[in-house]
């Protein structure tokens, strides 16, 4: 897409629809959150208070410190030499700034290890170098090159922010053999152009491979789901998330390791998730693309079946409240406290009941963990369904 200098964003996608037609979210996604000169993500910290939204890592350092030694058992359970970190989508570094701290204490293999950051950010890029200054950094586009070595690492609010693509049923009167009935059809809801404003429109209904693809033939989804078939109804397929979740496990199968996924969704597919959001606030999808951040729920079940054709499972999801309480948040917290003012104290436990508490983070959020094929369940996991793993 040629751009011209005085055009937004949102004029581009416009041209672009003009041109040829509506398109698909995932692509308006895509050009949103990753063009190379206005996408959200290659312009700005979005991260905390002076950015658009809070994760967890920014709300206290003890998050990063447990996922830390939560990835330190598994490595020192693994025995495993020459070990390698990945984080996926990793910020401003946060979360693994405060996983190296934990390391150079407790687990001197993990703190010198190459750590590979998943990033097409530049801007984001200078802010992990600078916040990591004593690591080895590889940064990737993709996970094409990853090591042919064991790897140890965490995906936190990575999914969410992958392009999605979303259909819609609708219902429309029938006649057959002179009976007159219902039927329904799912169709492609895409991004077109409706009073001289970018929205969402009708394409073409999904075809059976698509059906296939998308999870609504077989048994692809978990007997407790079922499909919302109203009028109106509407379903979200991530076209990324079975491939790289593959390609992040195709690694951990053959050589060993563990990889912690935390992200907000459910185990199985969810209606109309995705959202927007400027300035800690939900905004129109549309509002002003490249200037907000969009994300959707991530369906854990989808990454499941992915994995485990690869060869490795993926154990969970369970809640992050539980996972946090299991491994020892609260008594981490406790510890902290009796160092610290009473402000200081008021503080920790302020930031732990954020992100274990279901008024908060504690339970739209999920973790899972993806393994090397087994059937141990590590801590962390115990209110899991062990049948989840497998």
């Amino acid at each position: 897409m040629t751009a011209l200098p005085d055009q937004d964003l949102s004029s581009r996608i416009i041209a672009e629809i003009d041109r040829s037609g509506p398109i698909r979210l995932s692509r308006f996604m895509s050009t949103a959150l990753s063009d190379s000169r206005q996408g959200y993500y290659q312009t700005r910290d979005p991260f905390g208070k002076r950015g658009d939204f809070t994760t967890a890592p920014e709300v206290s350092a003890l998050f990063g410190e447990m996922c830390g030694l939560f990835l330190a058992h598994m490595a020192e359970i693994a025995g495993l030499d020459n070990p390698n970190i990945i984080e996926l989508g990793p910020g401003r570094g946060s979360l693994m700034a405060d996983m190296r701290h934990v390391w150079k204490r407790l687990a001197p293999a993990l703190a010198v290890a190459p750590v590979h950051l998943v990033e097409t950010s530049p801007y984001l890029r200078r802010l992990q170098t600078d916040r990591l200054p004593d690591a080895r950094l590889v940064f990737h586009d993709n996970l094409d090159k990853l090591p042919s070595e064991p790897l140890f690492g965490v995906a936190n609010e990575f999914f969410d922010a992958l392009p999605i693509d979303q259909a819609i049923w609708r219902i429309t009167d029938a006649t057959s053999d002179g009976q007159r009935g219902r039927q329904g059809t799912w169709y492609h809801r895409l991004v077109g152009i409706v009073d001289g404003r970018l929205d969402f429109v009708d394409g073409p209904a999904l075809t059976a491979a698509e059906h296939d693809k998308w999870g609504l033939t077989g048994p692809s989804q978990p007997p407790a789901v079922r499909i919302d078939t109203t009028d109106g109804s509407i379903i979200e397929y991530c076209p990324l998330a079975a491939s790289i979740a593959a390609k992040l496990a195709h690694p951990i199968a053959a050589y060993g390791g563990a990889c912690l996924i935390i992200d907000y969704g459910r185990d199985g597919p969810t209606g109309d998730s995705l959202q927007a959001v400027a300035d800690h606030r939900p905004v129109d999808v549309f509002h002003q693309p490249g200037a907000a951040d969009l994300s959707h729920w991530v369906d854990f079940s989808a990454i499941r079946q992915a994995v485990k054709v690869a060869g490795a499972r993926l154990i969970g999801p369970v809640t992050q409240g539980a996972f946090l309480k299991e491994i020892g948040i609260i008594e981490r917290a406790e510890t902290a406290g009796r160092a610290a003012d009473a402000d200081g104290r008021r503080a920790i436990y302020a930031a732990v009941d954020r992100m274990v508490s279901a008024q908060h983070m504690g339970t739209a959020f999920k973790v899972a963990l993806l393994a090397p094929s087994g059937n141990g369940i590590p801590p962390g996991f115990a209110t899991t369904n062990t049948t989840e793993g497998t």
